[in-house]
């Protein structure tokens, strides 16, 4: 344990170690937000899934009944469907003759749900932009700590007017050891960020894919005449 990266910690100096313990803060930081990510879109995805299944069985019976979407839970396409429906109810209230929609009333519904989808892309894209200055400002931390522990070794060697381990060996701790700590939290992060940026793109095309149905169904029901 000597020899450990703890022990390595502790030879290289306040500033090295200061660095190390702010890496590793915002290690925990970054792990936290793809874990509560991950659980956000998982939920999503799945409610999600069993909302498209009903929506498909009845299509015509969900827009001509406006089907109430509780128990959906954090589906983004339900909301998506719920702001669409919004909008249709506030368009047919003024249609008392029952003409259907016109070429006019189908473009706003249109824009309302492309409203919903943009909202709904913001949601789900919550913190990833703090997970994201990890990935870029972790490896630039370190390499601060890289550099200032090369001064300090260049500083002792300077001083003592030799290059032996002992008078070396603090800076050249902080150097390596910041190295380490700065990419061992950009990596993780690089790779959630990756990740879950996938899985926000995957329900965004789902979004514009359901708004798709929505509007070929409402068409087909209420379209201009």
């Amino acid at each position: 344990m000597g020899t450990g990266f703890i022990a390595t910690v502790g030879q290289s100096g306040a500033l090295g170690r200061m660095i190390v313990i702010f890496l590793f803060i915002i290690s925990i930081y970054s792990w936290a937000i793809i874990l509560h990510k991950y659980l956000t879109l998982k939920k999503a995805r799945s409610a999600s899934e069993q909302f498209l299944t009903r929506f498909r069985e009845d299509p015509d019976g969900m827009v001509n009944h406006y089907a109430d979407r509780r128990g959906f839970g954090p589906s983004p396409l339900a909301t998506v469907f719920e702001a669409g429906m919004d909008e249709l109810a506030l368009t047919m209230a003024g249609d008392s003759l029952g003409r259907g929609l016109s070429i006019v009333q189908i473009d706003g519904l249109e824009r309302s749900m492309e409203r919903a989808i943009a909202e709904q892309v913001i949601d789900l894209r919550k913190h990833l932009i703090a997970l994201s200055t990890v990935v870029g400002g972790a490896p630039f931390v370190g390499l601060f700590g890289t550099v200032w522990g090369i001064m300090v070794a260049f500083t002792a060697m300077y001083v003592t007017g030799s290059a032996s381990i002992s008078s070396v060996a603090p800076g050249i701790s902080a150097a390596l050891t910041t190295t380490v700590a700065g990419l061992a939290v950009a990596i993780p992060a690089l790779a959630g960020y990756n990740y879950l940026m996938n899985r926000v793109r995957t329900m965004t095309i789902r979004m514009e894919n359901f708004s798709s149905e929505f509007m070929s169904t409402v068409e087909r029901n209420m379209g201009a005449r």
